[in-house]
C-alpha cells in the first residue's frame, strides 16, 4: 500500500502544530517561573526588612528605661544604644549594621567596641537610626521604617523609609 503525498503533508502539518504548541507551552512555563522568582524575591526582601525592624522594636521594648535609649555614631555607622544599670555598673546594648549584618553587642557602657563585634542577628542590606523631635527613634531598614516611642505601647510603621 502506497502512502499518498497528502498523508505525508498532513503528518508534517500535525508535527508542526505539535512542536509549535510545545514551544509555546514551554515559553509560558518559563515566563511564569521568572515572574514567580521575582515576586518571591521581593516578598523575601520585604519580609527580611520587617523582621529586622521587629527585632529592634522588641529589643527596645524589653529593655526600655526612661532616658535610656539614644542614637549614636561609631566609626561612621549609625548605632542604637540602650543603657541600663545592673548593680553599680552601667551597661549598653548596642545595635548597629555592619558588613551586611545587624549586630547586637552587650557591654560595659565605657567599652570602646569595634565594628564586627557582638552577635550577628540578621542579614540586612541597610539599617539607619534617627532620633525624632518627639523623643523616639526612627529605625529604617531598606524601604521600611518604624517609629519606636520610648515607654510607648506601639510602633508606628512609616512607609517609604525616610
Amino acid at each position: 500500500m502506497k502512502t499518498g503525498r497528502g498523508e505525508k503533508v498532513g503528518g508534517a502539518a500535525a508535527l508542526m502544530v505539535f512542536c509549535t504548541f510545545a514551544m509555546l507551552a514551554f515559553s509560558v512555563l518559563m515566563l511564569g517561573a521568572g515572574a514567580y522568582k521575582n515576586i518571591a524575591g521581593a516578598s523575601r526582601d520585604g519580609s527580611d526588612e520587617r523582621l529586622c525592624l521587629s527585632y529592634i522594636w522588641t529589643t527596645v521594648k524589653n529593655n526600655d528605661e526612661a532616658d535610656g535609649m539614644y542614637v549614636g555614631e561609631y566609626n561612621g555607622v549609625s548605632a542604637l544604644f540602650i543603657d541600663e544599670v545592673i548593680g553599680d555598673t552601667a551597661y549598653s546594648t548596642i545595635i548597629y549594621h555592619y558588613d551586611g549584618w545587624v549586630f547586637e553587642l552587650f557591654a560595659d557602657s565605657m567599652y570602646d567596641f569595634s565594628l564586627g563585634e557582638g552577635a550577628r542577628v540578621i542579614q540586612a542590606d541597610s539599617l539607619r537610626f534617627k532620633e525624632s523631635s518627639e523623643g523616639g527613634i526612627l529605625a529604617t531598614s531598606g524601604n521600611v521604617s518604624v517609629f519606636i516611642a520610648p515607654r510607648g505601647e506601639t510602633a508606628i510603621p512609616v512607609e517609604g523609609g525616610r
